[in-house]
């Protein structure tokens, strides 16, 4: 039995997945084949208690508070006698937000999680919150062993890292809604420690890309914990950069961008030629796409100022999210590439009509421009909530409405706290590495074969999709042992 697994949930598994080996009965007689289109729409940078945390049955900020799970301590392990203030300013301290919303202070609150909508009668899920430290080692020395009580202490938000939104503010979203409808996971964890690239990047190659030879001024460096030490010259700032501590080897963790898609920045990524979901896909002959708000306009090489400008400023285009764009094989400077970027890497608006039509390829991954992803900083919750909800209303009334599963989860936590422990050391055995996984993040598993009403509590990780992929589709496994060995989000279905 694999580690995990109860009796109930593997024999279960055994028989949804049956008919993966050879067998006499034809492979479409397996209940797995009954999806016809799997469709992943991957948000930004919230925990499972900052979105779920007072959601009713889930395991939330009630229980963290009754297993005395919710202390914050400072960088000398004391705990805090009141959460410590953001650095610079106030919770809500963003340009897109109102002169008043922006002057709404930091006020002295228990060392406990708190409702964010509760500092002022103004606030709500249309208000955007400030952006908070999310970079590989600063996560992992966070969660620090599982305690995941060094959440305030390192991070430029402080307190604000302990905030979530209440009942009264999630009750009417279309999150909730289609958690009371169809299956909520709440022990799923984000791939990869850090932020947004990394994790990315796990979501299509299980791996932390290898950089050989990086920039010696990119590395990052560590102190006698193990955390990032303080920056040199910019006080503030820890030294958690763009590749590994050299001990830990050459790999890319915090967000760079590739030779192959990028801003105009320095110290860019060469092309990736790691294993891929894609490249399984190819082999097998199923068709992919990735699709992304604003990647016609990011890859047009003769883009003027102004576009340039409604790119990163109206769409808040994030070219650290294109992670099948740093691969060489999708390399837009010779035919080859750029016939497999065209057919497999599609902008946005694409979409709709793809899904209406029919012609939305079997696995589908969705990155919504910037405004609409939920990242803080750059954007709130109620816009990228109206984006998940029209998604699924598309899907819910498409040519594959009896058949798709839609896949809504984070790519991570975007420095929230979260109080439940990531799988880590020797009881995860191959379900954890050193990459990951770390905080939990939300996920929810919308379908026909949805359990409905279901909050189910497997331990899953973003790994869960790229196992649930092969085994739809019979493809070679990934290259990576812990997708292996973490569970498939096929268990969580229920086929009628």
């Amino acid at each position: 039995m694999k580690p995990g697994w109860t009796t109930s949930a593997g024999l279960a598994f055994a028989a949804l997945t049956a008919g993966l080996a050879p067998t006499g009965a034809p492979a479409q007689q397996r209940p797995l084949d009954r999806i016809s289109h799997i469709f992943v729409l991957y948000m930004e940078n919230r925990s499972f208690d900052n979105i779920f945390g007072e959601f009713p049955g889930a395991d939330g900020v009630a229980n963290a508070i009754a297993r005395e799970r919710v202390l914050q301590r400072d960088a000398s392990g004391a705990p805090y006698r009141t959460l410590p203030p953001p650095q610079g300013g106030g919770p809500f301290d963003v340009s897109d937000n109102p002169r008043e919303i922006r002057d709404i202070a930091f006020p002295p609150l228990p060392n406990a999680p708190f409702a964010l909508d509760a500092l002022a009668p103004s606030i709500s899920t249309g208000v955007n919150t400030i952006d908070q430290t999310h970079l590989f080692y600063t996560n992992r020395a966070q969660i620090n062993g599982g305690k995941n009580d060094l959440f305030a202490a390192l991070s430029s938000a402080g307190g604000v890292v302990m905030g979530h939104y209440s009942r009264n503010a999630m009750e009417t979203t279309n999150l909730w809604r289609l958690a009371r409808e169809n299956t909520l996971l709440d022990h799923y964890f984000m791939g990869a420690f850090g932020g947004s690239f990394l994790n990315h990047q796990y979501l299509v190659c299980a791996c932390a890309p290898v950089w050989k030879d990086p920039p010696a001024d990119q590395r990052s460096i560590l102190d006698e914990r193990g955390w990032p030490a303080p920056h040199k010259t910019r006080p503030g700032w820890v030294e958690d950069n763009r590749v590994t501590a050299s001990a830990d080897g050459d790999f890319a963790v915090n967000t760079t961008e590739s030779v192959l898609l990028n801003n105009g920045g320095r110290n860019l990524l060469p092309p990736l030629t790691e294993t891929t979901i894609g490249d399984r896909l190819s082999d097998k002959g199923v068709d992919w796409a990735w699709y992304s708000g604003g990647f016609d306009l990011a890859s047009k090489p003769d883009r003027t100022q102004a576009e340039t400008n409604f790119l990163n400023g109206g769409l808040r285009f994030q070219w650290h999210h294109q992670p099948f764009a740093y691969y060489a094989r999708f390399d837009p400077r010779n035919p080859a590439g750029r016939a497999q970027r065209e057919h497999h890497l599609r902008d946005a608006s694409r979409l709709d009509e793809d899904i209406a039509s029919g012609r939305l390829p079997p696995v589908t991954f969705y990155k919504p421009q910037g405004v609409l992803n939920q990242h803080p900083g750059y954007a709130e919750i109620q816009s990228g909530d109206e984006e998940i909800g029209r998604i699924a209303a598309l899907l819910a009334r498409s040519p594959m409405k009896d058949s798709y599963l839609l896949v809504v989860t984070y790519d991570e936590n975007g420095g929230f706290w979260d109080h439940v422990a990531p799988p880590a050391g020797s009881a995860a055995g191959a379900r954890a590495d050193f990459v990951g996984p770390a905080t939990r993040v939300p996920a929810l598993l919308v379908s026909p074969f949805a359990k409905k009403g279901k909050i189910d509590s497997t331990e899953f990780q973003t790994g869960s999709i790229l196992k649930l992929v092969t085994e739809r589709f019979n493809l070679e496994p990934m290259p990576s042992p812990r997708v292996s060995a973490v569970n498939s989000l096929a268990m969580a279905l229920g086929f009628p």
